[in-house]
């Protein structure tokens, strides 16, 4: 029904859009027919992850419609497919333009998921099993579903520009998405459950302005507002026969902002750009005063059981750019970001534990100046540098200062060769305060805490070096190389995330061997690693917990290490081929990507049970494969007619540590039970097809 309304209006909008233009003048565009014949053996919605996997027919539309009083376009592609897209577009030149659109989005995680709960689909799981009965044989559960999320998008525009140098912009949109993904929570157990989605947005957009020179001025309005069907997904508990418990899930929302552009040219080739924007987030929950957890009952004592979220945003920025001398030009900048957190702070008090929400907001502060000196030689020279500080509502690391100075330099003295080259050093300075834990042993992080830095504000020094070179030694070659260094330390850090650093190489060439014939490839590597240091803790609190080789293993406290390595390569090769000028041509091309990673753990004193510090190492940490491969032939029988057809293959191969010998019901003594989320992503899939366009 919705295609229907989407398609209607779009066709009506059109009509009233076109009226007065002349019958006599052309159309032009095309219509084409696509059959695809798909085979996939192992996981298909890995295959499709953002597409129709199906085979079938589907087809695709477009019309433009030009003329002196006015204009017409009309896309369809993917029609009757699971990503089917329309849009029409019509207006008169130098007065308006009207939109519409309707679009559909697929993301398929798993298809055939599992789970022994019944009501899939609903905020409702149901089951017979208990904790004497508990469900272990996964191809007897009675529910199969796929883990798969639609979105339909569809919406409508004006614009009005027939008062220039005055503009008006109006667009109102929606967005459904439906479907399940997973979800995961403990009941005495781990269980992974399927959530449903069933979410409405709606947004509406609304910008006004005066644009001529020397000035530009705007401004700018936005209202979203989100609807989530369930506020709460219920599942019964298998320690407590008819008791239910329950998974908050998102809740609704509503979202505004209010913006203002402004831009005046200057002399001396100057301009002064400024922006403010104020924006504003609100909910509304209602809080659970008695609950179960494991079949357990639990009365939550709460200071206000309504909770009212509110997060206010506002933001400027100032940019002054000039370019007063024909060697000279660069640019001087401060913007200001403020997310101010107004949400209630609710005391909530479960037996003899009593804590309140923590509200996170932050405040960011940057400025900087750039310039741009062209030297003789054909040398450019951009020197830069940039302040940032942030001040955060949190207890160990509330505030940061970084210092960011680098320079591009850019040498073209040679009609066929370009070089490029660039250094960024950063430099973090944070301030550290003792964390005071909500709830917890104080003693311990007393212990503890004076060592750890977290990695996204800890100090910091971090250098980036870049290296470019584009050759083209002559009108059928071009050849691109590039390089790049990166290592991140963090000096102050003796528990976390010690150290990053990355090496990358790429290289892009095109040959033209003759009229008739290219070939083009790339190749891109790179090698990252990170290093880390962590600590385990016991219960009980000594002198030596916080030492980094602590020999006493019988204490509970123990250090280890964590020396992450990855390894990716992505490279292909394509070659054109025009058999015929004009008439036939071909198409072949492969493409590889793989990573190959490792994780070498170092553990001090306690190492995991039947393992040693030689065989506690994973050898796939994140490790994949993909190539393709496309062969496509295209065909002009005519002017008007053109028949592609072509064959494509795909194989993807996936190792890693923690999905390898997936299991429904895993754990010697506490089980866990999955759904099949995540599971076996391998895939090989041959795809075959054939389009034929008429163009008009």
């Amino acid at each position: 029904m919705k295609r229907k309304l989407v398609l209607s209006g779009s066709a009506l909008l059109s009509l009233l859009c076109v009226a007065g233009v002349q019958a006599e003048e052309g159309v032009s565009g095309h219509i084409e027919a696509t059959g695809k014949s798909i085979d996939v053996s192992g996981n298909k919605a890995k295959f499709s992850e953002y597409s129709d996997a199906d085979s079938g027919i589907t087809g695709g539309v477009e019309m433009k419609y030009d003329a002196e009083s006015g204009f017409l376009n009309f896309n369809a592609d993917e029609i009757a497919r699971d990503t089917q897209s329309f849009k029409v577009e019509a207006g008169q030149y130098e007065k308006f333009k009207l939109d519409a659109y309707y679009k559909e989005i697929q993301h398929n995680f798993d298809f055939d998921a599992r789970s022994f709960y019944t009501g899939v689909g609903t905020n409702n799981l149901t089951t017979t099993a208990t904790s004497a009965s508990l469900p272990t044989n996964a191809a007897a559960w009675p529910s199969v579903f796929d883990y798969a999320i639609s979105r339909d998008q569809y919406g409508a525009g004006i614009k009005l520009n027939m008062l220039k140098p005055f503009f008006a912009d109006f667009s109102v949109s929606q967005e459904d998405r439906t479907g399940i993904k997973a979800a995961g929570v403990y009941s005495s157990v781990s269980i992974e459950l399927p959530e449903p989605v069933d979410y409405e947005t709606n947004t509406f957009k609304a910008e006004i302005g005066y644009g001529e020179d020397p000035f530009f001025v705007s401004m700018s309005y936005l209202n979203s507002s989100f609807d989530n069907a369930n506020d709460y997904l219920y599942f019964q508990s298998l320690t407590a026969a008819n008791t239910s418990e329950f998974l908050t899930l998102p809740p609704d929302n509503d979202y505004s902002k209010l913006a203002f552009k402004g831009r005046v040219k200057l002399p001396l080739s100057s301009s002064l750009s400024l922006s403010y924007g104020k924006s504003e987030a609100e909910s509304e929950s209602n809080l659970a005063t008695t609950y179960n957890t494991a079949g357990n009952a639990r009365t939550n004592t709460l200071s206000d059981p309504l909770f009212n979220g509110k997060v206010e945003t506002t933001s400027y920025n100032i940019v002054l750019a000039s370019s007063p001398l024909n060697f000279l030009d660069g640019k001087v900048f401060y913007s200001n970001y403020d997310k101010e957190n107004k949400s209630d702070r609710i005391i909530s008090t479960v037996g003899a534990t009593t804590f309140t929400n923590h509200l996170f907001d932050y405040e960011k502060t940057s400025y900087g100046v750039e310039a741009g000196l062209k030297l003789p030689a054909a040398i450019k020279l951009t020197p830069y540098y940039k302040f940032v500080n942030v001040e955060r509502h949190r207890g160990d690391l509330p505030e940061t200062d970084d210092d960011i100075y680098g320079i591009d330099a850019k040498w073209s003295g040679l009609e066929w060769l370009t070089a490029k080259a660039g250094y960024e050093r950063m430099e973090r300075d944070s301030r550290w305060e003792q964390l005071q834990l909500v709830t917890g042993t104080q003693a311990s992080a007393d212990a503890i805490e004076p060592y750890i830095r977290r990695f996204d504000a800890a100090d910091q020094d971090r250098d980036t070096f870049k290296l470019g070179l584009d050759i083209s030694p002559n009108d059928r070659l071009n050849i691109g190389l590039g390089y790049k260094h990166k290592i991140s330390d963090y000096t102050e850090t003796v528990y976390g995330l010690l150290e990053e650093k990355s090496d990358s190489f790429n290289i892009s060439a095109d040959f033209a061997v003759n009229n008739a014939i290219m070939i083009s490839g790339y190749a891109d590597y790179e090698v990252a690693t990170i290093d880390q240091t962590e600590r385990a803790m016991a219960t009980t609190v000594n002198t030596t917990t916080a030492n980094p080789v602590d020999t006493n293993a019988t204490d509970g406290n123990y250090t280890w290490t964590a020396n992450q390595k990855n390894k990716s390569l992505d490279y292909g090769l394509a070659i054109d081929m025009a058999v015929v000028p004009k008439v036939l041509s071909l198409r072949a091309q492969f493409d590889h990507v793989r990573s190959d990673g490792l994780a070498d753990f170092t553990y001090y004193e306690s190492v995991p049970a039947g393992y040693t510090n030689e065989t506690v190492d994973s050898q796939n940490w994140d490790d994949y494969r993909k190539n393709s491969f496309l062969l496509k032939a295209t065909y002009n029988t005519t002017e008007k007619i053109t028949l592609v057809g072509g064959y494509a293959y795909e194989h993807y191969k996936y190792n890693d540590q923690f999905s390898d010998g997936y299991s429904y019901v895993w754990g010697a003594t506490t089980k866990s039970y999955l759904t099949g989320a995540g599971m076996d992503p391998n895939y090989n899939a041959n795809v075959f097809f054939l389009t034929a366009k008429y163009k008009f």
